[in-house]
């Protein structure tokens, strides 16, 4: 694992874009409990809105759940989410990185789930970044082969066919919230 370099890269992509590049991730998270979660060298997710979706990597892998908030929120069942991630990855690993998308304001098990994620991501030291809410439903794919974060959505996709190519403003004007972490670099 020498050849890791830390830094996974965060890219907006067009829907079409967006389509080619997953187009050969056969790892396609569409369930969205834990027996939706999917593991390999790559995996893919779409319409994400109110559930949350996180990813987390070690530069060679990844391990991607797309949950519900009636699931993600829920005290007991989400112990049974922590278990499943501490059981499907290496915990101990100094390479891992996540991304979380998803979540709602107007829901309050949207929001508490998502926060969830993200305590867990601070308990384990596990650095992050997030793309939080936003109005469109959105996509994710990880590739290992590029360490790389393929993200759309319809806001995305309407501000690149209007002539928008700074990617950090392309985040900021799909998402709500964006926060990067100093490990990941948006391109």
């Amino acid at each position: 694992m020498s050849d890791i370099s830390f830094t996974s890269l965060i890219r907006p992509l067009s829907s079409a874009a967006f389509d080619r590049e997953a187009a050969s991730i056969m790892n396609n998270v569409n369930e969205w409990n834990l027996r939706g979660a999917r593991k390999g060298v790559s995996a893919k997710t779409d319409r994400i809105f109110d559930c949350t979706a996180m990813g987390i990597t070690d530069g060679q892998n990844v391990f991607l759940m797309h949950i519900i908030p009636e699931l993600s929120s829920n005290k007991i069942s989400f112990a049974v989410i922590a278990d499943k991630i501490k059981n499907s990855i290496n915990m101990t690993s100094q390479y891992l990185q996540a991304l979380i998308v998803g979540s709602k304001s107007y829901s309050r098990e949207s929001v508490i789930g998502y926060n969830n994620f993200a305590l867990f991501l601070q308990e384990n030291k596990i650095p992050f970044s997030e793309l939080k809410g936003g109005n469109s439903v959105h996509k994710i794919a990880y590739n290992s082969v590029k360490d790389e974060w393929f993200v759309s959505n319809f806001d995305i996709d309407s501000l690149i066919r209007s002539g928008v190519t700074d990617s950090k403003k392309l985040l900021e004007l799909g998402f709500d919230k964006v926060r990067i972490n100093k490990l990941d670099e948006v391109v």
